[in-house]
């Protein structure tokens, strides 16, 4: 009699299956007894087949990348499709400042020594932010001035390997974990002497020949690097004994994005090495760090690989311009790409990108020029990218929760803090947060109500939220639009702001607010706390459009220390959505949360 299909790899099935094959067959009679030793040998082979089974499985499903969950086994098989994962990406600061000699001096010229800089605590941490190379700064009247100083997050480290041809498979692995692969520079001193050159890392074998200074870069196990030289047909052979020094910068990714405030700890030399007796450094102005991303997960690798493979180097499409984008800026939350063709008026030969970055709200002029230009390297023909900053649609909840005292002994804040967490959880789970969100009122009512078992009910309102920066000291018409339509209430107002200057009344901060479709301005008397109407007309008000108009406006001074103006308005309808380059986003921080016993 032929053995019986095994049809599934359930153990008890796999049993029952062997179980029917002996009772087909009259030499062994105790199989069907449970404390006979042919019992426990059926035990033994129906967990050795299930075993066996689930382990063959589960090695299928590492050879294909959709089904692979090993980092390692995820990596390699994206190395097939020509993809090295992102690594952990230090975050960038730029700082502006001086440093004075406290005698006169002869210097024309102080260094500051690259692998040193500043220091910063945040959230506190302590966190090192060095300079990539050594920085010049021009002394003029005892004073070198630093003009945007790049500094990145993280230690600078240096590997030495020395070639050995004896050994067949040698290896240049870089031990260290965390390592910002573009920080990575690679010089090479053939025979070991003290003449050395600077080898450049490719991604692709174009244009390589025999004599190109060049290596590969591959992520290996443990979320290491290795270093691949050429071959002496796709690069340049390296020759026994030639020495390879590699330096790069460890760092702790995103942790330190929006760091403002440093402390000066560098290294300040002339050019013939000596350090100023005695200076004073001051900090005069800094671009808070961003960029920093962490090290891209296996989820990311899947979902980026076959895309990145899809574009053959070349930007063409939007799903092009979409993956090579977030190849070269990893710190990518949302992006939208368009064809000039589609604004208006038609801007022909250009293609806009609109990109959110994580942890900010805008890109620094400085990371745009950085994007665009590694973008030339993929664009065709004469197309030109161009950059644009999102229009950030905010929406803040003022939320009041009731909950049953007698069925838990949690205390109000902890309520509130349960909420808000349940709020945030849902929030980066789910597509609300993007280009084309949509925020849905009634699913997060219901997200608040499911944060605990003791909450009978919620009253939630919501409202949109607009940010701009006014032209300081310039008379300036400005337009902002929400896209989505505003609500009409015949006793309040649905329009406020924060307070700012203008040059009509520079003593005291002023406010708008709508009344009768006219944007009003007016401030708030210091005794009654009353308003008392500026002007009756600085601009108008479209209900329908979503849209506010402000004219002949001459603000000396806005809200916030960066000169914000924020723009609240109750919406007709509490379900939110933004269209095309307009970024939806739910400022949990700003909301209201307040819980109420019952």
């Amino acid at each position: 009699m032929p053995y019986t299909q095994v049809s599934n790899l359930d153990f008890e099935d796999i049993k029952s299956a062997l179980k029917d094959y002996l009772r087909a067959n009259s030499d062994f009679t105790d199989y069907d007894f449970e404390g006979s030793v042919l019992s426990t040998l059926i035990d033994t082979l129906a967990y050795n087949t299930y075993y066996t089974a689930f382990n063959t499985n589960m090695v299928v499903n590492e050879l294909f990348i959709d089904s692979a969950t090993l980092r390692d086994n995820v990596v390699a098989l994206a190395k097939q499709l020509g993809y090295r994962p992102k690594s952990v990406t230090s975050p960038i600061a730029y700082v502006n400042f001086t440093v004075n000699y406290a005698s006169p001096t002869t210097d024309t010229q102080l260094i500051l020594r690259r692998g040193t800089g500043f220091v910063a605590n945040y959230d506190n941490t302590i966190y090192q932010y060095i300079t990539e190379n050594d920085v010049i700064g021009q002394v003029i009247n005892n004073t070198a001035v630093f003009t945007d100083v790049p500094v990145r997050e993280g230690t600078r480290l240096t590997s030495t390997f020395t070639v050995n041809s004896s050994l067949l498979n040698q290896r240049f692995i870089l031990d260290n974990r965390n390592i910002d692969t573009n920080t990575i520079k690679v010089r090479i001193f053939p025979g070991g002497g003290s003449f050395n050159e600077e080898y450049q890392i490719v991604e692709n074998i174009l244009g390589v020949d025999s004599n190109s200074k060049i290596f590969f870069l591959e992520e290996v196990e443990d979320e290491r690097y290795e270093l691949i030289f050429g071959d002496g047909v796709l690069g340049a052979r390296l020759e026994n004994g030639t020495t390879i020094e590699v330096t790069y910068i460890t760092t702790s990714g995103s942790a330190s994005n929006g760091v403002r405030s440093f402390v000066f700890s560098g290294v300040l030399e002339n050019p013939a090495g000596a350090s100023p007796n005695a200076s004073a450094v001051v900090i005069n102005s800094v671009i808070p760090a961003s960029g920093g991303e962490n090290l891209e997960s296996t989820k990311s690798i899947k979902k980026n690989a076959p895309k990145i493979y899809g574009t053959q180097d070349r930007a063409v499409t939007p799903s092009d311009y979409d993956a090579i984008v977030r190849k070269v800026y990893p710190a990518t939350s949302d992006i939208i790409i368009f064809g000039g063709e589609d604004q208006d008026p038609p801007e022909y030969g250009k293609v806009f990108i609109v990109l959110k970055p994580k942890d900010a709200t805008y890109l620094t002029s400085v990371t745009k020029q950085e994007i665009i230009k590694e973008l030339e390297k993929y664009v065709v023909a004469s197309v030109e990218p161009v950059i644009v900053d999102p229009s950030v649609l905010y929406v803040e909840m003022t939320s009041k929760i009731y909950y049953n005292r007698n069925t838990t002994d949690q205390t109000t804040a902890q309520i509130r803090d349960k909420v808000i967490a349940a709020v945030q959880n849902y929030i980066d789970g789910s597509d609300t947060e993007k280009f084309k969100g949509k925020f849905r009122y009634s699913k997060f009512v219901g997200v608040i109500d499911d944060a605990d078992k003791s909450i009978n009910s919620n009253l939630t309102s919501v409202m949109m939220r607009k940010d701009f920066y006014p032209q300081l000291n310039a008379t300036f018409y400005y337009e902002i639009c929400f896209q989505n339509a505003f609500d009409i209430d015949c006793d309040e107002s649905v329009l406020s702001s924060t307070g700012f200057r203008v040059t009509e009344y520079p003593n005291f901060d002023v406010y708008i607010e709508d009344r009768d479709g006219k944007i009003v301005l007016y401030r708030l008397d210091a005794v009654t706390g009353e308003k008392v109407v500026l002007d009756k007309e600085v601009g108008d008000i479209d209900y329908e459009k979503g849209e506010l108009r402000l004219y002949n406006m001459t603000i000396i001074k806005g809200s916030f220390f960066d000169n914000r103006i924020s723009v609240r308005v109750k919406p007709l309808s509490n379900d939110i959505q933004a269209l095309r380059e307009v970024y939806l986003d739910v400022d949990v921080a700003n909301s209201s949360f307040t819980a109420y016993k019952e």
